[in-house]
């Protein structure tokens, strides 16, 4: 499936087509049913907001357009897709009952929001700009007079103390040696034995802990069976696994037929930069590479374009992506 949101002619600000092209069919789409889901796995909600929970959009009078269905979209949901930089996958369900998803593409170069309307169309009414507030002086801080610092009191005349007779020092001196050495003594043949612990005394080693559990919120195949596809998918971003721990785990959700696990891997790394991931996306749809899966049962040669040339935004020498684009587009 290709989705892509192309401007109107002439170009509306706020309004755009939204086409749907099914791959190998050409049956004409008189409505479409489908989620909105961005990078971090937040749903697009009716009023523009983002959040958790899946909301299901519904669009009715659909047209021939570029080989496909058109659908004419407004503001409500233009205005936040252009808005938000986040790549997003739009899930459709089909009238067979089939649901189809992946990457919406937007032709953001030619797409205006509502916003981009202006208020010069109202030639009667008029506004006021808001000006800053004219600079204001400064008042001078209030100058006053030092206060004489207070006199110094008088202190009355101290009498020095008597001289104590200091020739009693060594005397106590030397008996402070002397009793000092003789505790030392004292507990060195005495007391040495009782101040070291006995091996029976000795605090025993901690026991070895037992075995750490497996992490629930691990990004690992073990974990696709016993959690939802949005909080597997959003336990992985977290975790910024590198290129070759992501694509086994991508593997492994197709072998489990967890196509939506997998797609959504797939398109938040590709987009974030990771080219080694996005080369493979790539390959997914490409006729040339494409092995049929349950998640990827035929090739797309315009989604795998858009994937390579994703591939080229981040690494503009890539050699693969430069020549599998640039066959696709013959």
């Amino acid at each position: 499936m290709l989705a892509k949101i192309l401007p109107c002619q002439p170009a509306e600000p706020g309004f755009a087509q939204l086409m749907i092209r099914l791959r190998g069919e050409d049956t004409l789409l008189s409505n479409l049913n489908f989620t909105l889901c961005n990078n971090e796995q937040n749903y697009l909600q009716h009023d523009g907001r983002w959040s958790p929970a899946p909301h299901l959009f519904t669009l009715n009078g659909g047209y021939l357009f570029n080989n496909g269905s058109g659908f004419r979209i407004g503001p409500a949901l233009l205005d936040p897709l252009l808005a938000s930089a986040s790549q997003v996958q739009i899930q459709a369900q089909l009238a067979s009952g089939e649901t189809r998803s992946t990457t919406l593409q937007l032709v953001r170069d030619e797409l205006f929001s509502s916003g981009a309307r202006g208020q010069t169309a109202n030639y009667g009414s008029s506004s006021v700009a808001d000006s800053p507030l004219p600079a204001t002086e400064s008042e001078p801080f209030p100058v006053t007079a030092a206060e004489p610092a207070p006199p110094e009191p008088i202190r009355a005349p101290t009498t020095a103390r008597p001289k104590r007779n200091s020739s009693l020092f060594p005397i106590i001196a030397a008996v402070l040696l002397v009793v000092l050495i003789a505790a030392g003594a004292l507990w060195w043949f005495m007391g040495r034995d009782s101040a070291t612990p006995s091996a029976a005394e000795k605090p025993e080693a901690p026991a070895a802990s037992a075995a750490a559990k497996p992490d629930a919120n691990v990004c690992s195949p073990a974990n696709l069976a016993s959690q939802s596809e949005l909080d597997f998918v959003q336990n992985c971003v977290q975790q910024k696994l590198d290129s070759d721990k992501l694509l086994l785990i991508i593997q492994a959700a197709k072998d489990a037929k967890q196509c939506g696990v997998a797609q959504r891997l797939y398109a938040h790394s590709a987009q974030g930069g990771d080219t080694r991931v996005a080369l493979a996306y790539a390959a997914e749809y490409d006729p040339q590479d494409h092995k049929p899966s349950e998640c990827f049962k035929t090739p797309d040669p315009d989604t795998a374009a858009y994937w390579y040339d994703t591939v080229l935004q981040t690494d503009p020498e890539n050699q693969k992506a430069k020549q599998r684009l640039e066959e696709l587009r013959k």
